[in-house]
């Protein structure tokens, strides 16, 4: 595998811990999420538009989109050199970021495709991303695009199992909303736990707070499993999302 290049790529290395590592002994989907959201602020921070600089100016980022195909999961140990790049604008309110990792052997692990929202935390609404952001994705800027699998959707219409649960202070992040990798793992208890999808598109429409009482439900359609967090109390779809599986 070859990485893409792009003058304000950022580079880190994740080592496979053993609480990140599942049954089978090899990287989780939510871990591999959670390597992601964590060199997206790195490259952020390095770019002077990272959360606590946004902060100043009462702003943030939230994750509005994220498309992932796994080529490999690694091995408890094993290394996922991940690089990240801010990747483009749909329009002036949506930024994107893409992500590719190998492993040690230069084998591919992951390519992915973000999409983040430029939020006003005092009002929580959406704004305008600043002219000058235009300036980090120059001409040429290499993006990843997929096939769409259909994550995004307005509600399941058969449910064919559903778990519920009940988020805790511990879920939520310096948003005070619960954190986007909760949302994948909420999702994921619905599945066998041996195996990971090898391609997922998920969708945050909503905020869950602390004592917010959500099913996370699921249905199947051959090789395709399509999710959904609900919240029962005002029926609000919190977040939706496709997998696909071998």
């Amino acid at each position: 595998m070859k990485f893409c290049g792009s003058k304000y790529q950022f580079d880190e290395t994740f080592i496979v811990r053993s609480y990140e590592s599942g049954v089978t002994n090899h990287v989780t989907l939510p871990t591999l999420c959670n390597y992601m959201q964590e060199i997206a602020g790195l490259s952020a921070d390095s770019l002077g538009w990272g959360i606590l600089k946004l902060q100043e100016t009462k702003c943030t980022w939230m994750l509005s989109r994220l498309h992932i195909r796994v080529s490999r999961y690694v091995p408890w140990g094993g290394s996922v050199k991940l690089r990240t790049w801010p990747s483009g604008m749909k329009g002036r309110l949506v930024a994107t970021r893409c992500f590719q990792a190998m492993d040690d052997s230069g084998n591919e692990v992951l390519q992915a495709h973000s999409e983040w929202l430029y939020v006003d935390m005092c009002g929580q609404k959406i704004v305008r991303l600043p002219e000058s952001f235009a300036g980090l994705v120059p001409q040429g800027t290499p993006d990843i695009q997929f096939e769409n699998i259909g994550g995004k959707f307005a509600k399941l219409d058969e449910v064919a199992s559903g778990t519920e649960v009940r988020v805790r202070h511990s879920d939520l992040d310096f948003n005070d909303h619960v954190n986007n990798v909760h949302y994948v793992e909420w999702m994921l208890e619905s599945m066998p736990p041996n195996q990971g999808p090898i391609e997922m598109d998920i969708v945050y429409r909503s905020a869950a707070k602390a004592g917010d009482l959500l099913v996370a439900e699921c249905t199947s359609e051959g090789n395709r499993t399509l999710h959904q967090i609900r919240r029962p109390e005002d029926n609000i779809v919190l977040a939706t999302a496709a997998m696909a599986w071998q």
